[in-house]
């Protein structure tokens, strides 16, 4: 073997030894930094003080606070005021009429035969009679006691948090005389750095640039900076791509999530998590988020399309690139800077990034900051310079500081401490080079801790444990398993592609790297595959198992692919007698295998990414017959055969290893799946160029419109507008009626869009037989005809595939064309069915039929609340009338945007959450169909911020329509209609400087928060 040992001359040090000087800037230097950064978060913190009165001169006020519950409270009801309640009411309430005291319990105070009840958190604090004659009842409740008087006389007291959640302040009388509330809301994550904060932080850039001198002066004229890069044309090629995924690539499962975080950042005074948790900061995760922020606050207009929202990916490929082509790869011997191993590195590059890499998640952040920690750590080997070495430990503090599972930026470091011990010149200098490190580590509690007390932060983490959402470490297997599940969104064709030839190419490098004769350097590559090998042992401490989380392999990961397709190109394996043999049976076995695998996954992509996809619900074909059940039996023929050559002569023939070098079969493997993900979205991109694609979208974003979706979306406002054959008479007359072929259909009022449609029925099917009804013939408005607009019916109850049926004719005498209408089957509450009308068609009819399973699905479906006997019900068909979207919604305007679907809404405007409360918008975009996705905003159990304004509100969703694809379920719009005339509280608004380990209480959530 004749690898080659380390680095090129020109990487090591040529000139004559400098004799180190003391180290005594260096010493004070990490002193201050290490001392400085263990205070800054204890630092104190400014904290806004939010007091609300009321009244303030009318009987209903909404203040739905967020966290739900005040700091806190002190309220006071007269004898009077509860004398002049009415029967059944409250006097005061802190919820609206109608909320159950479960899960979520505001503050009662009612009157009852002889006295009062007053009822908070769901609890019964006090049942006590009242004195004839003038009285006052008070009740104060903060975190650690709630206790009720009677003219200054404690009642009734309970220890604990039992303080109400707060969405509105009510008053049952009349009037307001004889009623006065006074709280405090929780704004304990609303903080900004004191002055002595700054001063640390300060302290701890000073300390940083006196060990950046220190360092600087000890290495002398050992240490030489990077030399500018040569451009290529790979480099052109690579930054092409890069610019081109941009515009037409995918959006991941979290980008609507992430977006939705960045957008209320200016409006929360803080990066807190929007659609849960108690809008808990992300920090001291957070960091990359302000970045991003930042970027966004320069689009034009205030509005940042999805395409400008791609930039910072985008840069930050670039830079990984550069970081790959320059110094990664050279670094691992003179077989990976050769031309053909830079377009090998070029094609494995985009192998790792197309699933992983364009995304608003932080995992394209950790990707550079591991390859930049292993460039600097390996420039510090090959130098023995401190420089590169404190470059390292900085940039691994922030690497680690992206998320919670980011370990893998220490791994560098971690596989480099034997090449840096070695490289030290005594022990002196190794006390130096660890007082680098850790010192350059601390420097990383600046952006963690940028805004937030230790004690913010700590409360921030017991919340989340709290409402979980994670997954323990024993259920890392899970990730591998989603991987692997055909149809998962998680287990995509490219994100199988990258992480199982990664895999597999681990254990072959690490063969080949002792069996060949190849030009490479064998230290760093034991440590970038050691590196590598370090990734899923680290992964099992992220709290969630998502396999969006390999996307921090990027970097690395492309080098080992380089590697893999290098060492076991034809070249070296015809070479290689070693390669030969057995290992080239396993190895090319277990290509086999990976290919099949990535050809059962599906060309799958996330939400509104699939649309248009060809492959994204079935795996690659040919013929209709799938790739991989043809790579299967060709891998288990093939291995068969070459495992009893190799039995018989020992190795496999010189000529045939290379024709079947398994690098050289990886690499087309991988250039066949990139094209294919490539191609689809450029497709898609041509094909939907009249409606809504990524690729679309960011040519509307070049042309000027950031707004995304909104900009393709049609609202049907008024839904009996467009009934057809529609007249003023009773239900029943509308159009042609229903007639069922085995029993009467009675006719039901169907709701879409808030507004009754008639409607009817359909019979429940005796036993296992089906009982159907089929309307008359309407006929089709033009619109419907040219295929611009669908023809609609509207059905509740147990839709069952194939249980409603539009036929379309062109005469009644003409067999007609059946179509089965797209919409949601799942659930039973109403829903809209849609179809086109085929060419030529000028009347449709409905069709429904109901059996005895769908009777006993409806029952068994029912959510509560709603009848547990809904058969299935349709309305009479319409061809919506509709206006644009804007015209309903108009950009700026406010709007509770869920997760799922948050991305391309970039023209809208979140709720604010601020002060301690919660904005109460007008309109909710919500996922497609009937999907809860988005309930974790408003549900109690996941601590969604939005559940006091929701409370507040009547949801009526309303029908929505996508331009050029009017089918297609591609939102849903709601209009949230206030439930109480209430007036808006003005707040007292001051602040107070908090220690940073000062806790005022706990931020409570329903059900799982206990006192």
């Amino acid at each position: 073997m004749s690898t080659s040992a380390e680095p090129r001359a020109e990487e090591t040090t040529t000139d004559r030894p400098v004799p180190p000087p003391r180290p005594t800037l260096l010493l004070a230097s990490a002193v201050l930094t290490l001392l400085c950064a263990i205070a800054f978060p204890l630092a104190p913190v400014v904290q806004p003080v939010v007091t609300f009165t009321w009244p303030q001169g009318t009987t209903a006020a909404s203040l739905p606070l967020m966290p739900y519950q005040p700091v806190r409270l002190d309220a006071s009801v007269s004898c009077a005021a509860l004398a002049a309640t009415p029967p059944g009411a409250a006097t005061l309430a802190t919820t609206p009429p109608g909320t159950p005291p479960a899960p979520v319990g505001g503050l009662k105070v009612r009157p009852a035969a002889g006295g009062v009840v007053v009822t908070s958190n769901g609890e019964t604090l006090a049942a006590v009679g009242v004195p004839p004659g003038p009285c006052a009842l008070t009740v104060a409740s903060d975190p650690s006691r709630t206790s009720v008087a009677l003219d200054g006389r404690v009642v009734a007291s309970r220890d604990g948090d039992v303080r109400p959640v707060v969405a509105a302040l009510v008053a049952g009388t009349p009037g307001t005389d004889g009623l006065s509330v006074s709280l405090q809301t929780d704004t304990r994550f609303q903080t900004t750095p004191s002055v002595v904060k700054d001063l640390l932080g300060i302290g701890v850039l000073l300390g940083l640039a006196g060990m950046v001198v220190a360092v600087w002066r000890r290495d002398g004229r050992r240490f030489r900076g990077f030399r500018r890069p040569r451009l290529r044309p790979v480099d052109g090629l690579v930054a092409l791509g890069l610019a081109g995924w941009a515009l037409v690539g995918p959006a991941t499962v979290d980008d609507g999530y992430i977006v939705g975080i960045l957008r209320n950042r200016g409006e929360s005074g803080f990066t807190g998590n929007v659609y849960r948790w108690l809008n808990a900061p992300e920090a001291p995760f957070s960091w990359f988020y302000e970045v991003t922020r930042a970027w966004a606050s320069l689009a034009p207009d205030g509005a940042a399309s999805v395409l400008w929202l791609r930039v910072p990916a985008t840069v930050l490929g670039l830079l990984l690139w550069a970081l790959l082509r320059r110094h990664a790869l050279p670094r691992l011997g003179p077989a990976l800077r050769r031309p053909g191993a830079t377009w090998v590195a070029a094609a494995a590059f985009f192998a790792w990034w197309a699933p992983f890499g364009l995304s608003l998640r932080p995992e394209p952040w950790l990707a550079l900051g591991v390859l930049a920690v292993w460039v600097c750590t390996e420039r510090a080997i090959a130098t023995r310079a401190l420089v590169p070495l404190l470059g390292a430990a900085v940039l691994a503090g922030f690497t680690v500081a992206l998320t919670p599972g980011a370990l893998l930026g220490l791994a560098p470091l971690l596989v480099a401490l034997p090449a840096l011990s070695r490289a030290g010149l005594g022990v002196r200098e190794g006390w130096t080079r660890a007082l680098v490190v850790v010192a350059g580590l601390a420097v990383a509690v600046l952006p963690m801790a940028a805004d937030q007390s230790l004690a913010g932060l700590l409360e921030a983490t017991r919340v989340r444990q709290l409402v979980g959402g994670g997954s323990p470490w024993w259920n890392e297997l899970s990730r591998y398993t989603t991987l692997l599940v055909p149809g998962d969104v998680q287990g995509g064709i490219g994100a199988r592609l990258a992480v199982l030839l990664t895999l597999l190419a681990l254990p072959a490098v690490a063969w080949a790297l002792y069996r060949a004769r190849a030009a490479v350097a064998a230290p760093p590559v034991r440590r970038l595959l050691a590196l590598v090998s370090l990734a899923p042992v680290l992964l099992v401490v992220s709290p969630t198992k998502w396999t969006l989380h390999f996307g921090e392999l990027i970097g690395v990961g492309t080098m080992v692919l380089t590697l893999f397709v290098v060492l076991w190109s034809p070249r070296v394996v015809g070479a290689a007698h070693r390669l030969r043999g057995p290992a080239l049976v396993v190895v090319l076995g277990g290509l086999g295998l990976v290919t099949t695998l990535v050809l059962i996954g599906n060309n799958q992509w996330a939400y509104a990414a699939a649309w248009g996809v060809f492959w994204n619900d079935i795996p690659p074909q040919v013929a209709r017959v799938p790739l991989a059940n043809l790579t299967l039996p060709v891998t288990m023929a093939g291995t068969l055969v070459l495992g009893v050559l190799v039995a018989v002569r020992g190795a496999v023939p010189r000529r045939l290893s290379r024709a079947l070098a398994p690098g050289a079969l990886a690499l087309v493997l991988v250039v066949a799946v990139v094209a294919l993900e490539g191609g689809s979205f450029l497709k898609v991109t041509a094909d939907r160029l009249g409606t809504f694609s990524y690729g679309s979208d960011s040519l509307a974003a070049l042309r000027g419109d950031p707004c995304g979706m909104a900009s393709e979306l049609a609202v049907e406002t008024d839904p009996r507008a467009g009934i057809l054959g529609a007249s003023d008479a009773a239900p029943q007359a509308f159009g042609p009626s229903f007639t069922p072929t085995s029993a009467q259909a009675p006719a039901v009022p169907l709701t879409a869009g808030g507004i009754e449609l008639p409607g009817w029925a359909a019979p429940a099917g005796v036993g296992n037989g089906a009982a159907e009804l089929r309307s008359g013939w309407f006929p089709l408005p033009p619109e419907a005809q040219r295929r611009e607009a669908p023809v609609v019916v509207t059905a509740s109850g147990s839709v069952a595939r194939g249980s409603v049926a539009l036929e379309f004719a062109v005469s009644p005498a003409d067999a007609p064309v059946t179509e089965s209408p797209a919409g949601a089957r799942n659930g039973t509450a109403p829903r809209d069915l849609r179809a086109l009308a085929p060419d030529g068609a000028t009347l449709v009819r409905v069709r429904a039929t109901s059996t005895a399973r769908d009777a006993d699905e409806a029952r068994t479906a029912t959510p509560a609340g709603q009848s547990p006997d809904l058969p299935l019900a349709v309305s009479v068909p319409r061809v919506p009338r509709t206006v644009p979207f804007d015209d309903v919604v108009p950009p700026g305007s406010t709007a509770l945007v869920d997760w799922p679907v948050a991305f391309p809404f970039g023209c809208l405007r979140p709720p604010p959450l601020t002060g301690g409360t919660a904005g109460v918008p007008p309109w909710r975009i919500t996922a497609p169909g009937l999907s809860d996705a988005g309930e974790i905003a408003v549900s109690p159990t996941t601590g969604g911020p939005f559940l006091m304004p929701r409370l507040l509100v009547d949801e009526v969703r309303v029908p929505v329509y996508l331009d050029g694809d009017p089918t297609r379920d591609a939102v849903g719009l709601a209009r949230w209609t206030p439930r109480l005339g209430l007036s808006t509280l003005s707040p007292q608004v001051g602040e107070e400087t908090v220690a940073g380990w000062s806790r005022q209480g706990r931020a409570s959530i329903p059900v799982l928060d206990t006192p």
